[in-house]
């Protein structure tokens, strides 16, 4: 073997035929051991590798999978079909999608997208209620029917009331929106190729006699969908091979079933089941304290993670008065940290909600640290990168109206929301689409335009096929500048918006970006640059190069790894999450989240709680996660050293014992009955000197908001804050 397995790991290995099910630990090698199997089927078996496919939910896990069979099996991976579901589906239906009336020049719809086209929807439609005046709920609902494959006809075959039925309508236009506009979405993908497979038997057997090996990573966030097309492709040969932990599935909020793993047996008899518990990531006081987390779930299969590794630390607490005190002890247990020796890019901040990135950030730019969020507006959702791909994709899919909403009037031309109404309404009693109106020139006698509009649509018809023609013949990054060039945008953005250095410097990325993907790729089209950036996942944009303190949510972490984490927030209510606490099985899937974030940590974890929390506006009283209360005090440190505001735990009761007591003192600067004035000049210890901006409250609730000499401003509980008037 290429590298070194142990007999857990060799024994999954050389399991090749029929259904095998590894439950493999976090940190237990599964990566490891898919890509020694593929490479044991190709070089010990002589299995052709265009007969062997393998699912990854990430492009980031795919790619790594690539790069390791690649060290000892030169050109191994160009044959194989090695990727993520939804890139699978594309592949297959951009060659048999039209049995099905799927164009091969289909758009992909992008979340954005998919809520543009239902804001539009219910623009046209006087609905009353709170779900239809949020487009991404009605997008997650019918996400959740797709993800179920339940199309509009079943899905209005159950329906129990007005809402719901409302619900079913708009699924039918959105489906249509779709179909007008040569589009999929996300869900689309796998899920058109299983209605490909039901309605084509050719097609479906062609795939399913192929593969001879199919192969799955993370199966415990398999959908329903997803499952769907794992069953259809493994039907011929059974020699299906699923790698997952049920302790790691965290995903049913979008869909994932962890019963597919729970009761793999009964869907696949004959199922050998192999168990990976020797963990190579983290200390093994890491995993104990994570094992007896986890030990109170239910619903799972059983195991138990070990490491030959050290013993290592105690887990850290870091104890805090409010969310910004917080954010205080984590800066100083991440300078800490490096003062240790661990470099800023071997450091996690994880948090179980995006908002609980604000306290962070402040005192992070405050300290002059520098960090990257992962899964916050990613680069592809900027709004100019938006604009130009808007052109890209209209430019490759003429049928696109919601492409052609946005960049008709962008940059300004005088065609705005009244033009585009009109336009709308004549390509819908015409059945076509707008640019199909606008091509045909049908808009002069049709549409109730004057005599400017008339023209201004004229020149942007001009303007689009010239642009057509560049789409058709260059590369991706040469079409894209000419797009940019053409309509003036990078003056527009100068024009228009006060930080348009940075705008500008995205829109010069995207051509980078499209550079960098024509020079590793065959097909160097337009085309094939949209299908690629369409799939990248939030956490694709991980860069682990930038030495940077990397800040995300939990279920972000997934699949990543640290020298050190800190997981901020740690207290019922955000760990678990308030939504979840009432239901056994939603708890239990927090439980699965918090353990999730505990074993990315390869030497250092800490947990941090907060006494009190901002919520809406409101300052509300923290207690302890539950989930602390499950780790034994022998594997935890009390506070972690450092941690400026807050007091000595109770070394009689234990950490923990401290911490459901809420025992814990914190210095009280009120008994001094400072007092604060707007205007009145400071100093804070962390912060530094500055001057009071606002005063609320009274007594033990007095808050006073500070603006500091070293810029940014802060709101304070005046009786902890460590800040006295300047003399």
């Amino acid at each position: 073997m290429a590298f070194p397995l142990n007999d857990k790991q060799r024994e999954a290995v050389e399991a090749t035929e029929g259904p095998v099910l590894v439950i493999a630990g976090a940190g237990s090698g599964k990566t490891r051991v898919l890509t020694e199997r593929i490479a044991h089927l190709v070089r010990d078996l002589g299995v052709a590798p265009w007969n062997i496919l393998a699912f990854t939910f990430t492009n980031r896990a795919a790619r790594e999978m690539r790069e390791r069979l690649e060290v000892d099996n030169p050109g191994i991976s160009e044959r194989l079909w090695v990727g993520t579901f939804h890139a699978t589906g594309v592949r297959i239906l951009r060659s048999h999608g039209d049995s099905i009336g799927v164009s091969r020049y289909f758009s992909i719809y992008d979340a954005d997208d998919s809520r543009d086209l239902i804001k539009d929807i219910l623009s046209r439609h006087a609905l009353q209620g709170q779900m239809f005046r949020s487009p991404r709920s009605v997008r997650d609902k019918i996400s959740r029917w797709k993800n179920d494959l339940i199309a509009p006809d079943l899905a209005a075959a159950g329906v129990a009331d007005n809402i719901q039925r409302r619900m079913v309508t708009i699924y039918r236009e959105y489906e249509r929106g779709l179909q007008r506009a040569n589009a999929l979405d996300f869900d689309d993908l796998i899920g058109k190729v299983v209605e490909l497979f039901s309605v084509s038997r050719e097609t479906k057997d062609h795939y399913a006699r192929r593969f001879q090996y199919v192969l799955v990573d993370e199966f415990q966030d398999t959908n329903a969908i997803q499952m769907a097309l794992i069953d259809t492709l493994a039907s011929y040969h059974n020699n299906l091979f699923v790698v997952g932990d049920d302790d790691q599935s965290i995903y049913s909020w979008r869909g994932a079933k962890v019963d597919h793993i729970l009761n793999f047996e009964d869907l696949f008899p004959d199922t050998r089941v192999i168990r990976l518990e020797q963990n190579y990531r983290s200390t093994q006081t890491i995993l104990d304290a994570a094992n007896h987390v986890i030990a109170h779930n239910r619903g799972r299969r059983g195991k138990n993670l070990w490491t030959d590794g050290e013993q290592g630390e105690k887990v850290g607490l870091i104890v805090s008065m409010d969310e910004e005190t917080e954010a205080m002890n984590v800066l100083h247990a991440v300078n800490s940290l490096v003062g240790e020796g661990h470099g800023l890019r071997d450091i996690a901040v994880l948090y179980r909600t995006n908002a609980q990135s604000r306290a962070l950030e402040d005192v992070l730019k405050l300290g002059g640290l520098p960090y990257q969020i992962i899964g916050a507006v990613r680069f592809y959702e900027r709004m100019e990168v938006r604009d130009i791909l808007a052109y890209c994709k209209l430019l490759t899919n003429n049928a696109d109206d919601m492409s052609l909403k946005r960049i008709l009037n962008v940059p300004k031309r005088a065609l705005g929301k009244t033009t585009y109404e009109k336009l709308s309404r004549t390509a819908g009693r015409q059945n076509v689409s707008i640019m199909d109106v606008l091509k045909t020139g049908s808009f002069e006698s049709a549409v109730p335009l004057g005599g400017a509009q008339i023209t201004r649509c004229k020149q942007f018809v001009d303007l689009f096929a010239e642009l057509e023609t560049v789409a058709a013949a260059d590369t991706a990054p040469k079409a894209i500048e000419t797009i940019v060039e053409r309509i003036g945008y990078r003056d527009y953005l100068r024009d228009g918006y006060p930080d348009s250095d940075s705008r500008v410097e995205n829109v010069d990325e995207l051509i980078a970006a499209a550079s960098i993907y024509t020079e590793a790729n065959e097909d160097r089209s337009l085309r094939a640059f949209l299908e690629e950036i369409a799939l990248v996942a939030d956490i694709d944009t991980w860069d682990e190069a930038q030495g940077q303190l990397t800040l995300m949510t939990l279920h972000n972490a997934k699949g990543l790894e640290f020298d050190c984490i800190i997981i901020a927030g740690v207290e019922d209510g955000l760990v678990p999450h308030y939504n979840s606490i009432d239901r056994q099985e939603t708890l239990e899937e927090e439980r699965r989240l918090f353990y999730v974030g505990m074993t990315r940590a390869r030497k250092r974890l800490f947990l941090s709680h907060a006494n009190v929390r901002r919520r809406m506006g409101m300052v509300e009283g923290g207690m302890p996660s539950r989930f602390l209360l499950e780790i034994p005090d022998e594997y935890l440190d009390g506070i972690v050293e450092g941690a400026r505001t807050g007091g000595e735990l109770d070394d009689h009761a234990g950490p923990l014992g401290a911490l459901a007591g809420q025992t814990q003192e914190y210095e009280d600067y009120s008994q001094e009955e400072i007092y604060f004035a707007v205007g009145m000049k400071i100093v804070h210890n962390d912060f530094g000197p500055g001057i009071v901006r606002k005063v609320e409250g009274t007594g033990e609730n007095l808050r006073v908001t500070v603006i500091f000499d070293r810029g940014g401003e802060r709101k304070f509980l005046a009786r902890y804050a460590p800040m006295r008037p300047m003399s």
